[in-house]
């Protein structure tokens, strides 16, 4: 996470939302039980990343964490 805020910022949420949608879903209907956990792991870690993506915004924001001064997406302050 930490990688991906410092290199695109928060813009790839929705592909996080999509491939987490798409996992969770998936593991509904696959018919292995250890394949369909696989799933909604892999799943409901997309999904944390998306907050993960923001809460890395804030932390950079803070002052925590650096900022990548070669990153052509300004930062929102």
């Amino acid at each position: 996470m930490i990688k991906a805020e410092y290199r695109f910022g928060v813009r790839p949420w929705p592909l996080f939302l999509g491939a987490g949608l798409i996992c969770v879903v998936a593991s509904l209907f696959v018919p292995s039980f250890l394949a369909s956990g696989i799933l909604a792991i892999l799943g409901f870690s997309c999904l944390w990343t998306i907050r993960e993506l923001f809460d890395q915004a804030e932390r950079v924001r803070k002052g925590w964490f650096p900022r990548n001064p070669n990153r052509k997406i300004p930062y929102d302050d």
